[in-house]
């Protein structure tokens, strides 16, 4: 007679067949068990046991259905394909983590998935041929900003860049900079933090990646509602105005669209917060955006869209496509 911790073991492999070997297109009987059973974990239970296990999964809330007389599958996980895909092309299109962790992450994604499933994402594992920065310290460093900011905490660190013989070294000879940490953005598959220099009163971001030698102090933050024009600060306004995460001020901007099209790009870029209007047969868009982050986006995209207002905006674009020009004369 088997014991009742056997009986548990048992209840847990089921689950785990059901996991890894069924879905809608997909069913076992009873019998296709208890022979994957013995198989995988050289056990041989009875075909009336296995129906008392599928019966005690279903009570616990798990979604099997049963099909004829003694096939079933499991019916619901809990990501659906849409979503695993979503998560899993999220993962490996982010620049902050490294190849040897994006796998890693993804193996956990995918552990929930049958294995049918789990072959849709081997196309995916290419993604070594990429270049990128390996940054395995990315998620010990989010860790960490996220741990000051719930508790109101100054941060101190180094901040690094790649020189000419491409060594990742900190910038100014090392200088320790300290800040008053807000809050993290996710932009363009890179993190950063958007936090404030006690001598200034503008907010700055900084790359994550690119920090070593985080350390919380002791001393408290300073409010963000107590910088200049921040007392109704709204979070979801400055990301969609710092499309690049620039620093600087932000202008209102009208653009002029030579096509409807670009309507599309504008808000994909900017949020649906946009003021789309139509003036004399043309089409202009009115919004609000980080000035350097606006010059190079209307570069970008210089053939569809035209800086009509600020005229100060207006002219430094002309500035800057100038300056470009005389490379190429």
């Amino acid at each position: 007679m088997a014991l009742d911790s056997d009986k548990k073991i048992i209840l847990l492999y089921v689950l785990d067949v059901l996991k890894e070997y069924t879905d809608n297109q997909h069913m076992m009987t009873y019998n296709d068990i208890v022979t994957k059973l013995n198989i995988l974990y050289g056990i041989q239970p009875n075909v009336k046991s296995i129906a008392r296990n599928i019966d005690t999964l279903i009570d616990y809330g798990y979604k099997i259905e049963k099909v004829r007389k003694n096939g079933c599958y499991l019916a619901e996980r809990d990501f659906d394909e849409s979503e695993v895909m979503f998560l899993v092309d999220a993962v490996y299109s982010s620049k902050s983590i490294s190849p040897e962790d994006a796998k890693v992450l993804i193996k956990k994604l995918t552990r929930n998935c049958n294995k049918y499933d789990k072959k849709k994402y081997k196309h995916i594992y290419k993604v070594e041929e990429i270049s990128r920065k390996r940054s395995s310290q990315i998620f010990k460093n989010i860790e960490i900003l996220d741990n000051a900011i719930d508790n109101g905490k100054k941060v101190s660190f180094q901040y690094n860049e790649y020189n000419i013989s491409k060594t990742f070294l900190p910038r100014m000879d090392g200088r320790v900079f300290v800040m008053n940490p807000y809050f993290l953005v996710n932009n363009n598959g890179k993190y950063y933090l958007v936090c404030n220099y006690d001598k200034y009163d503008n907010l700055a971001n900084y790359k994550i990646e690119c920090m070593s030698n985080i350390v919380i102090l002791n001393d408290d933050v300073k409010p963000l509602n107590s910088l200049p024009n921040m007392e109704k600060f709204n979070q979801d306004e400055y990301i969609n105005e710092h499309i690049y995460m620039m620093t600087g001020e932000s202008v209102d901007a009208v653009l002029k669209l030579s096509t409807s099209k670009a309507i599309n790009d504008i808000i994909d870029w900017f949020g649906d917060q946009v003021n789309i209007y139509e003036q004399k047969n043309d089409i202009f868009a009115r919004l609000r955006a980080n000035e350097q982050a606006l010059i190079y986006w209307v570069i970008q995209y210089g053939k569809i869209v035209e800086v009509v207002s600020p005229i100060s905006t207006r002219e430094k674009v002309k500035e800057t496509l100038n300056e470009i020009l005389s490379k190429y004369i």
